[in-house]
């Protein structure tokens, strides 16, 4: 195991098991997920002007009770997130031997793609 490999495990398990819970209250008190609000985003709060992660915590809690037309609507990056963790939490010396199997053009290409889908996106709701 390489370093830093248990810190990813560690990392991804605690976002999805806090994700679960926040889920789990969520169903149980009747709290719509677009309602759930745990971490105010300091971006929003200075300027007014969401941040590229705003609504990603709600549409992880959207997605993890099952709804996700309101996990896209709120932030379609979550649908992403969510397995990503999963795998992470499961294997996390499988994905990060996966990502180092793939060319690094490819690699470069994806993490720029993620990139200017990023900004697309908060640009769209931004303006």
């Amino acid at each position: 195991m390489r370093i830093g490999t248990s810190n990813h495990r560690l990392l991804a398990t605690t976002f999805l098991v806090g994700l679960g819970a926040v889920a789990a209250w969520s169903s149980l008190s009747g709290v719509a997920p677009g309602d759930v609000s745990l971490v105010p985003c300091p971006v929003h709060a200075l300027t007014g002007v969401p941040c590229p992660g705003c609504g990603m915590t709600r549409a992880c809690v959207a997605a993890a009770r099952g709804d996700f037309t309101a996990a896209w609507t709120l932030h379609p990056f979550a649908l992403l997130l969510i397995p990503l963790a999963v795998a992470v939490a499961a294997s996390p010396a499988w994905t990060r031997a996966a990502w180092a199997r793939t060319p690094r053009a490819l690699r470069g290409t994806a993490t720029g793609a993620a990139l200017a889908a990023a900004i697309g996106l908060w640009l769209t709701r931004a303006l």
